[in-house]
């Protein structure tokens, strides 16, 4: 598998609404898994944050960003809905300093294939590109409802970064060089995770991968 990443085009958008749904169908909250008329907002607001990974002609994977204004600390609590103002991305700010990774999403047939890490890598040089300061995130707790019964969201994360557990979303997130900040109640309406997500933050100085 040969993966080559690029800005995302209108016509990419039938395969982005397909591939979205493909890769969460089990969230099920309006705004989370894009249409077509947010994803065309996103490209008239940002089409520079909106990129792809494509392999022999085809998009397989996706990530979608904003620029947050200065006024809000996205290291604070906040939600998925809320930071992106419903999908939208209206506060998208070209004056601000951190990236924020909106959503990542691979098509199933090609997890496991290099998809994530070529995102990534494309995630961390746009903002080195943009003369951004960092990228955040909110990271999905993919395995946890496997543990909610007996476990905290942060007992769950320190034990999936000790290696006693494993969760292949954070795994790949780590392994890229973000660092976790902590935890947010009710980021999103995500059954897996319980609702919760990892803060993730990655800059410049603290982008050394993990093995």
């Amino acid at each position: 598998m040969s993966v080559k990443t690029r800005a995302a085009t209108l016509l990419d958008l039938p395969s982005l609404v397909a591939l979205n749904r493909a890769a969460y169908p089990d969230l099920i909250e309006d705004g989370v898994v894009f249409e077509e008329a947010q994803l065309r907002t996103h490209q008239a607001v940002f089409p520079e944050g909106q990129r792809v990974a494509v392999d022999d002609g085809r998009v397989v994977g996706a990530i979608a960003t904003l620029i947050l204004p200065r006024t809000i600390d996205p290291l604070r609590a906040h939600t998925w809905m809320g930071v992106t103002d419903g999908g939208t991305f209206a506060r998208h700010d070209g004056e601000g300093d951190t990236l924020y990774l909106a959503d990542v999403y691979v098509g199933p047939d090609s997890w496991g294939k290099g998809v994530g890490k070529a995102l990534y890598a494309e995630l961390f040089d746009l903002c080195r590109r943009l003369q951004l300061t960092r990228v955040v995130a909110g990271g999905r707790l993919f395995g946890y409802c496997d543990h909610a019964a007996a476990m905290t969201p942060h007992e769950y994360v320190s034990r999936v970064m000790r290696g006693d557990l494993r969760d292949r979303v954070l795994e790949s997130q780590l392994r890229a060089g973000f660092v976790v900040r902590g935890i947010l109640s009710n980021y999103l309406h995500d059954w897996r995770s319980g609702h919760y997500a990892t803060l993730l933050e990655w800059t410049a100085v603290e982008a050394r991968p993990h093995h």
